[in-house]
């Protein structure tokens, strides 16, 4: 069962979500809202014992998001995107007898690596490229990251999502 404090701070937050997006959008982009304020309340959520009314809630509602949309800001300008030669890790091809086949899978992980690296924010692309490329579980990526597992999820199928549209619509014929 929910308590009083959880209670104030969910239907404050949906309460002045609106609000919150237009926040999140002006300083992150619009693109970016709607993952702020989902890492804004992941945030909250961590300290929903201090909040005591519904102006603590607000307060630290709106607190939470104008940080974390520039964090999302900061990260997106501190790291500009590399070309695919300077990626790191390696990508790992299973081997076929086809030559033509495994030189059509190798160009079909560059451009989605390379998708990924052009529309990805960094939260996204570092989950994406930590799990997919990398190998790593939930659980290693929510560790190096500061992530619940459960956050590392959504942001991974936000992630592949955006991927998924982008190669659909540009690169199948």
């Amino acid at each position: 069962m929910l308590n009083v404090n959880t209670d104030i701070l969910t239907s404050t937050f949906i309460t002045l979500r609106a609000k919150l997006r237009s926040i999140a959008g002006g300083i992150a982009g619009a693109d970016e809202a709607d993952d702020v304020i989902h890492d804004a309340f992941c945030r909250l959520w961590a300290r929903h014992q201090a909040v005591g009314s519904e102006t603590d809630a607000a307060r630290l509602t709106y607190t939470a998001v104008r940080n974390s949309a520039i964090d999302s800001y900061r990260r997106r300008h501190a790291n500009p995107s590399q070309s695919l030669d300077d990626a790191p890790g390696t990508l790992t091809v299973v081997a076929t007898d086809d030559d033509s086949e495994r030189r059509d899978r190798e160009e079909t992980y560059a451009t989605v690596i390379s998708i990924a690296r052009r529309v990805l924010n960094s939260r996204q692309f570092d989950v994406f490229d930590l799990h997919d490329i990398r190998g790593m579980d939930y659980e290693e990526v929510a560790a190096t990251l500061g992530m619940t597992q459960e956050n590392v999820r959504v942001t991974l199928s936000r992630a592949r999502k955006t991927i998924r549209e982008i190669y659909r619509n540009n690169y199948l014929k």
